[in-house]
């Protein structure tokens, strides 16, 4: 397989291995590749201050790579192990059926050999407190959940400890930057570590982007962000959006990626939205609702005087066996 790599002389092989993995950068499913003179480390992007080339890399096996394979677990509990879960950098994280809780261990370290770029594997034991951090358990590897997490080029300093972060919206992150156009006044109003910012920032000429967040935590990191990414338009705001958005200018576009209550702020984001601004609303409910909660967001807004129109709405991902995650694009587009 093609792909990137830094060319370091034998003897600084190790060293240089170990600073692309706290990076996040080294691609663990290639073989590194050796001549006489040189080691090749593949990376997923080009690191900083580093010297890159292309180079053909020999992919690490299907056996290797899949963890249900390597897993020594009973064999009637083998289907239950899950087909999904996440990498956050060089961390994995996955939730496990009550029947597969006594073998964690032994799920981690398959985790571990699967996919040699992680350093450790966490055990996915549901949200915590009141801002919806997860409560994790190491299973194998290092008991340390900060990492660095590469996406689209992009690096984030990520704790899911600490703060929020989904790996999982990559590519609407990505969709939601393309659609922004030179100048806008964007508000992300619950921005975690900036992932929805920071892309923005990057990949498109926003004016200015207001990030928001109650997470101290997550502020903090964003900051972080902000300054390892080298983006100068995006303004990180800790504390309540509800209230955050009504000191601020009126928005081109503002994004509420808090699935779980975003509708509870609705009515206060829609009076801050410029006429012919966007809302990308993120929603979880029944795969069936989905159609009624846009309904109802449209007559909340007729309710209010103005005309809003659904662009898009899409299921993102599966949230439980009835449930979705949706996003939804709503176009402010008139008095009435």
């Amino acid at each position: 397989m093609r792909s990137l790599c830094v060319r370091v002389r034998r003897g600084e092989g190790e060293s240089v291995r170990k600073k692309l993995l706290e990076k996040g950068l080294l691609d663990r499913a290639l073989h590194v590749d050796r001549d006489d003179d040189h080691i090749y480390l593949p990376v997923l992007a080009a690191p900083e201050g580093m010297e890159t080339e292309e180079r053909d890399f020999k992919e690490r096996t299907r056996g290797e790579r899949d963890y249900k394979v390597l897993a020594d677990v009973p064999e009637g509990l083998r289907a239950l192990l899950p087909t999904s879960f996440d990498i956050l950098g060089d961390i994995a994280v996955i939730r496990l059926p009550e029947e597969l809780l006594p073998h964690a261990s032994q799920v981690g370290e398959a985790l571990l050999r699967a996919s040699p770029r992680l350093r450790s594997a966490f055990l996915d034991r549901g949200v915590v407190g009141e801002f919806r951090v997860l409560d994790l358990e190491v299973i194998a590897g290092e008991d340390a959940s900060a990492t660095v997490h590469v996406e689209h080029g992009l690096r984030f300093k990520v704790d899911p400890r600490r703060a929020y972060f989904n790996p999982r919206l990559a590519t609407e992150r990505r969709r939601v930057a393309a659609l922004v156009k030179p100048g806008e006044t964007v508000v992300d109003m619950f921005a975690g570590v900036g992932p929805f910012a920071i892309m923005i920032a990057k990949l498109a000429r926003p004016g200015v982007v207001y990030a928001i967040d109650l997470n101290p935590a997550a502020v903090e990191l964003m900051r972080e962000n902000v300054a390892l990414n080298k983006v100068d338009t995006v303004v990180p705001l800790q504390g309540d959006a509800r209230q955050w958005v009504f000191d601020l200018p009126c928005a081109d576009r503002v994004i509420m990626n808090l699935p779980h209550s975003a509708v509870d702020f609705f009515a206060d984001a829609l009076t801050r939205l410029n006429l012919g601004g966007t809302m990308h609303l993120y929603h979880i409910c029944d795969r069936g609702d989905f159609q009624g909660v846009l309904d109802d967001l449209v007559l909340k807004a007729n309710g209010m005087g103005v005309r809003l129109e659904v662009l898009r709405g899409e299921e993102l991902r599966t949230y439980s066996p009835t449930a979705s995650v949706f996003s939804a694009d709503l176009l402010l587009s008139g008095w009435l």
